[in-house]
């Protein structure tokens, strides 16, 4: 990889150079060990392939399916709301597993999931049904549960819970970009 004067350093002190360019390839092994980049941004990944979500007694089991390629530290997110529109979801970070259990009682709750490096944005997001109309997915059951409390988001989002299909974040620290939502 290029660095800065490199010709200059190879005809000036090959030795430096050699160094240099040493130091420059381990940087860039590392990198693709944590999916990072040293250059900028690193892509996000390319979106889940579907997902899958039955309830039955209140429990809802999601299930996501991925047969992308992907690297280690992908993390998988899966949301629900009480509305279609998904305006205030609840984030569930699944970490690498594409399975999830959970006990919500006899809601009715839409899902949406995706994936994300630590340090990339979000992949797109896959709907159980289709996005522009995503299918109900009853709870069951006797329990009806509380009624979701207010979502506050999840990663660097700010804390309105606005900020679905987020995950980590888009911004690296909350607070560095107030206008985003």
């Amino acid at each position: 990889m290029p660095y800065a004067n490199q010709p200059y350093i190879q005809h000036l002190d090959p030795k430096l150079a050699q160094a240099l360019d040493s130091i420059v390839n381990q940087l860039h092994i590392v990198a693709g060990q944590v999916v990072a980049s040293p250059t900028g941004a690193v892509s996000p990944p390319p979106a889940v392939s579907a997902l899958s979500v039955t309830a039955s007694g209140g429990i809802f089991d999601i299930q996501i399916q991925d047969n992308s390629p992907v690297s280690r530290g992908i993390n998988y997110f899966v949301e629900y709301s009480t509305t279609a529109n998904f305006a205030q979801p609840h984030v569930v970070d699944l970490g690498a597993s594409r399975t999830y259990r959970a006990t919500w009682g006899n809601q009715t709750l839409y899902f949406r999931a995706y994936s994300q490096y630590p340090t990339s944005g979000p992949s797109a997001t896959v709907y159980f049904g289709p996005s522009n109309a995503p299918t109900a997915v009853v709870g069951g059951g006797a329990t009806a549960g509380p009624t979701p409390q207010n979502s506050t988001g999840s990663g660097t989002a700010p804390n309105t819970g606005q900020q679905g299909g987020a995950g980590f974040g888009y911004v690296p620290k909350r607070g560095m970009y107030p206008n985003v939502l």
